[in-house]
Formats: structure tokens, C-alpha cells, sequence
């Protein structure tokens, strides 16, 4: 039998509880440094060892944090504190078995361990065992009922399994104080752009609450230092956990490379780990580079500050590893938003938000934003393709027709499915295929054909696919289809302009809100209006026309590529000069306030 790990002395309890209640309240540096001393008298505390690589595992040294990981299993193998900060590790190395297995444990000799139950359901998420995950998570909830997180976490996973209304319903249910707690704010304002049956005063008011309370208890700065001359050269800062191969990098990667560097410097804020390749050019593109990860939210403000950044650009708005509360505390004169979200921020420290008109059509949409809009017409993206784009080809001819989409299953609407079936009852012979990152889990994808089976669609008809091993593989399999299903109320925006640039049409519903309307703009800035629709049935209308008129060579997608490749979508220069005119529209109006 293995020795048992003797229980801590009263004095090391003690120790043990003042150190985590600082690392609770995120003061890292004290509970580090009491880590270190009482680890010092007892090198043998599992204990210890596992609060110390808590405290690590959010900065850069996570070989060290590692180590203590390790050293606390080791240690005292069944503690399920131990044993569920061991699993964090797991779960941040994409070893979500291996972590499933030691929360499970964990459990064993505490049912009701919280960290334990929150990291499993968060394990089984990652494993597609959608089911089992909401039971630990509203096990945990129920257990924790004034706590944010429990519930946090439950309302994502429903969001992200294609139930917005499900999470929004949970967040609206949650007891005060806990429905003005900033992260239940933050998601239940997220839910509303993928809710089909939310109108955008809904939504507008959703966010807006967000910035209300996120206002009432993070004061900004005032008093800038920086020099308020309008002509001069311009530090603009970006901020982002996305500097890295993600959908923004497409979106941005025009900016960076066009800027005019005498007059606007870029220097951007990485608040993520996740470094690569393009990680590698956004550094060279950029004047200077800084990492935030692992700082607290006021040394992120402090390092845009001391970066005298005067115009700080928001590229997440409320989406997973945003930095909203650093805008709250203004370390910025101007602070604007655009690129990676849908809806308004809801804060009034962010002065900005560059959009165009057809997604924010004035002056109509500017009663739904907290932000001045700006727009920059005919499209406020520009795409970089990938630089290994394959060449477009024309489907197999043996194979039927087929219809496709490959946007996030979040945006997979009731409405959607509904209409594309009727497309699909419409013409038999014609084939779906669907392609999605969360289409790797099976019970995901029962579910799915579950939902086209109750609009009578057979799922002999349906194709549904998930990972691709390179980005290559995934372009290619555009090749694959005939025409491309946008989604509603929530388009797409990468997977639309991928599609355009394989040379495959998009066919889109305009919709009543900027996420609803983002594919019209980029397709109104290729010139090709005649695939937008303005109704359901019409979008059912134009999709039977582009089915039917067999159109199936290599020649049309190579025109439709050009054609996207010579637009302005695509004109990377003239676009960046109109987003510096924006930028130095905003500066003037702070230098020259009325």
C-alpha cells in the first residue's frame, strides 16, 4: 500500500487558506510570494504544490508550473484539489481524456467538489459528450447558486449546442445579485445575436445593461497626457487574445501590413498564449509587440498607458477572451470597436464602432448602438486571402448537386434549418453538406439530423463533416459543392468570403440587425446583389434558380474568383487609407471637442 500523505498541521491550514483566499482575489504576486515561503518549510505539502501551479498557470512559466503539478500528484495522490489542478494542465495541452479521467477521480473522494465538477463538464464539452457535460454542470450550478461561473459555464454550453434561447432563459433567471454579475451580463448579451426570435431592441438593450453595470464598478481615466495636435502621427493600439491563425487575422492582416507607418503606428496587446505563425507576421507588421497574458485587468490598462497609445482598437467585443473591462477603464483617449462583432459593445467608453450601410443602415441603426457609427462604404472588412488558397474546380460530375454551409453551428438557427429543408424537399436529388468544428461529436450530430429529420429530410441526404487536418484541406472541400447556404439571422462573414474566393456563390437572407447583414455587405462590395434576398421565400426562390441551371464548370468559379480579387473587398490599400481617415476623423474630435 502506498504511504498516505500526512494531514497538514493546523499552522499549514492556515497557510494554505490565506494563500488561496489571495489567489482567489487575484492577487498573484502576494500568493506567490507566501507560496514560496511556506512551500520553503514544507516541501512535501501536495497542497502547496498544486496552489503553486494554480498561481503559474496563469503566467508565462508553465514549464515551472508543470513541475509543481507533478510534484503535488505525486504527493498525495487522491487529494481532489490536487488532483483537478493536474487535470487544468491536461486540459490546456488538448488532453481532454487524460483530464476526464483525474476529475473523475477527483470526484470519487469528493462527489461535490466544485472544481472538479466545473473542469469535467468543461472536459466532456471538449469531448463532445454534450449530455454528460450539462449534468455536471447543473450539478454544479445547483450546488453553487450564487456563484457566476456554474452558471457561466451551463448557459456557453448551450449557446454553443445551438440553444441560444436556452441560455438566454437561464441568464435571465439567475437571483440578484448574480444577474449584475459583469460575466453573466457579458454572455447573456452575446446569446441575443444568435437568438432568431430576438428583435434588435432586445439586443441593444442586452448589451447596453452589460456596459450600465460594468460602468457602476470600473471608474476610467479621464485626464490623458497625450499630445491633442490632430495632424500629427497617430500610436494606435490593438488589442486582442486572437493575433494568431483566426478569423480576425483576415480582417486585420490588410490593416497592418497597408498602414502608412510615418503617420500611424501600430503597436499591439497579445492577451493570449496561442502564438503561431501568423502570430509571427502580425510581429513583424507591427511596430512593437507586447504580451499581456497572464497580467490582471488594471496592468493591462497600465501598459496600454505607458505605451501612449492614442487610438485603442477593440477587435472581440463580447466574445471569449475580451478585454471590455481594460475600455472601461478608458487607458486610451479614443477607444474604437470593430472586425469581431456583430452588435454594439453597450459601453460608453468605447467612442466608436466602424461599420458600413448596408450593415448599419443610417440613421436607422444608430439608435440600436452606444458607439458613434462610422461607416466606411461599400464594406468595412477587407480580406486577405490565405496565401495557400487552392484553385478553384468544379464538383465531381458524378456526384448530385449539392448544397453547403460551413459556419459555426451557433448560428444555426430554427429558421435556417427550416428553410433549407424546404430547398431540400424541393428538389430530392440535391445533397447537403455541412461542415463544422462541433460536428466531431456524435451526439451533436444525431442531434442535428434529428432536427432535419422532423422537417422530413432523410438523413441519406445530409453530409456532416468536422475537423480538416490544414487550412488547405478545409478551402479545398469547397470544391465540393455548388452553391453555399449563408445562415440566419446570424451570417457569416470568413466562411462567406472563403466561399466567394473558391469561386462558389453565397446566397444570403438580409436580415435586420449588423449581424444579420454582414455576407449583403461583402457581397454588394463584389457587385453581386442578385444573391442577397429579401425574404425567406425568395432566398428559397434564387437558391431553386442556382440549383436548376446546372451550371457546373471550372470557368464560372475562376471569373467569381477574380471577380472578388479586383473588388474593393479585396483592395487592401485604398481600404486602409479609409480606416486611417476614420481613425483621424475620431482623433480630431477629441482634440477638438465641442
Amino acid at each position: 500500500m502506498s504511504k498516505q500523505p500526512k494531514p497538514p498541521s493546523p499552522a499549514l491550514m492556515k497557510a494554505i487558506q490565506e494563500i488561496h483566499s489571495l489567489y482567489e482575489r487575484n492577487q498573484l504576486e502576494e500568493s506567490w510570494k507566501r507560496v514560496e515561503r511556506a512551500l520553503a518549510k514544507n516541501p512535501r505539502s501536495g497542497s502547496l504544490h498544486a496552489l503553486a501551479a494554480m498561481i503559474l498557470i496563469k503566467g508565462p512559466n508553465q514549464e515551472r508550473a508543470r513541475y509543481h503539478a507533478d510534484k503535488s500528484v505525486a504527493l498525495d495522490p487522491i487529494n481532489p484539489d490536487v488532483l483537478s489542478t493536474r487535470a487544468s494542465f491536461h486540459m490546456v495541452d488538448d488532453e481532454h481524456d487524460k483530464a476526464r479521467a483525474l476529475y473523475e477521480r477527483a470526484l470519487k473522494s469528493s462527489p461535490d467538489h466544485p472544481g472538479a465538477l466545473a473542469g469535467l463538464g468543461t472536459a466532456l464539452s471538449q469531448l463532445g459528450n454534450y449530455s454528460e457535460a450539462r449534468h455536471a454542470m447543473s450539478r454544479l450550478h445547483k450546488l453553487n447558486q450564487k456563484l457566476a461561473e456554474p452558471l457561466v459555464n451551463l448557459a456557453l454550453l448551450e449557446l454553443e449546442t445551438t440553444h441560444a434561447s436556452r441560455a438566454i432563459e437561464l441568464l435571465k433567471a439567475a437571483p440578484s445579485p448574480l444577474d449584475q454579475h459583469p460575466n453573466v451580463r457579458n454572455l447573456h448579451a452575446l446569446a441575443h445575436s444568435y437568438d432568431d426570435d430576438v428583435t434588435p431592441e432586445q439586443a441593444f438593450d442586452a448589451h447596453k445593461r452589460f456596459g450600465d453595470e460594468i460602468a457602476k464598478h470600473i471608474p476610467p481615466q479621464t485626464n490623458h497626457p497625450n499630445d491633442p495636435d490632430p495632424d500629427r502621427p497617430l500610436r494606435i493600439g490593438y488589442i486582442s487574445p486572437d493575433l494568431r491563425q483566426h478569423s480576425i487575422a483576415y480582417f486585420l492582416e490588410p490593416i497592418l501590413a497597408n498602414h502608412d507607418k510615418a503617420n500611424y503606428q501600430a503597436h499591439c496587446f497579445m492577451t493570449s498564449s496561442s502564438e503561431d505563425a501568423f502570430t509571427d507576421r502580425f510581429k513583424h507588421h507591427a511596430h512593437t509587440w507586447h504580451n499581456l497574458f497572464g497580467l490582471q485587468i488594471p496592468d493591462m490598462a497600465q501598459a496600454v498607458r505607458d505605451a501612449n497609445i492614442d487610438i485603442l482598437i477593440d477587435l472581440n467585443g463580447h466574445f471569449s477572451g475580451h478585454k471590455l473591462p481594460v475600455f472601461a477603464m478608458r487607458p486610451a483617449p479614443v477607444q474604437i470597436t470593430f472586425i469581431g462583432y456583430a452588435n454594439t459593445t453597450g459601453m460608453r467608453t468605447i467612442d466608436a464602432r466602424i461599420v458600413d450601410n448596408t450593415t448599419d443602415p443610417a440613421p436607422s441603426a444608430n439608435a440600436f448602438a452606444t458607439e458613434q457609427l462610422v461607416r466606411i462604404d461599400p464594406c468595412f472588412l477587407c480580406y486577405r486571402p490565405h496565401e495557400n488558397t487552392p484553385e478553384p474546380r468544379e464538383p465531381d460530375p458524378a456526384l448530385p448537386v449539392t448544397i453547403g454551409s460551413f459556419n459555426n453551428l451557433m448560428k444555426l438557427s430554427t429558421p435556417t434549418i427550416r428553410v433549407w429543408s424546404e430547398i431540400l424537399k424541393a428538389r430530392p436529388a440535391v445533397r447537403l453538406l455541412l461542415k463544422a468544428s462541433k460536428l466531431a461529436s456524435e451526439e451533436l450530430k444525431a442531434e442535428l439530423l434529428q432536427r432535419f429529420a422532423d422537417q422530413g429530410i432523410d438523413q441519406s441526404r445530409l453530409d456532416l463533416r468536422a475537423f480538416s487536418p490544414t487550412t488547405q484541406d478545409h478551402l479545398n472541400t469547397y470544391n465540393e459543392i455548388d452553391l453555399a447556404l449563408d445562415t440566419f439571422p446570424y451570417t457569416g462573414t470568413t466562411t462567406t468570403c472563403e466561399s466567394l474566393v473558391m469561386g462558389v456563390p453565397v446566397l444570403s437572407l438580409l436580415g435586420n440587425s449588423h449581424a444579420g447583414r454582414v455576407s449583403a455587405s461583402l457581397l454588394s462590395a463584389i457587385d453581386r446583389k442578385d444573391l442577397i434576398a429579401r425574404s425567406e421565400a425568395e432566398y428559397i426562390s434564387k437558391a431553386l434558380e442556382i440549383i436548376d441551371s446546372g451550371k457546373r464548370n471550372k470557368s464560372q468559379r475562376e471569373s467569381l474568383r477574380q471577380q472578388v480579387l479586383s473588388s474593393p473587398l479585396c483592395d487592401q490599400a485604398t481600404y486602409t487609407r479609409k480606416v486611417e481617415d476614420a481613425y483621424r476623423t475620431l482623433w480630431t474630435q477629441w482634440c477638438n471637442p465641442t
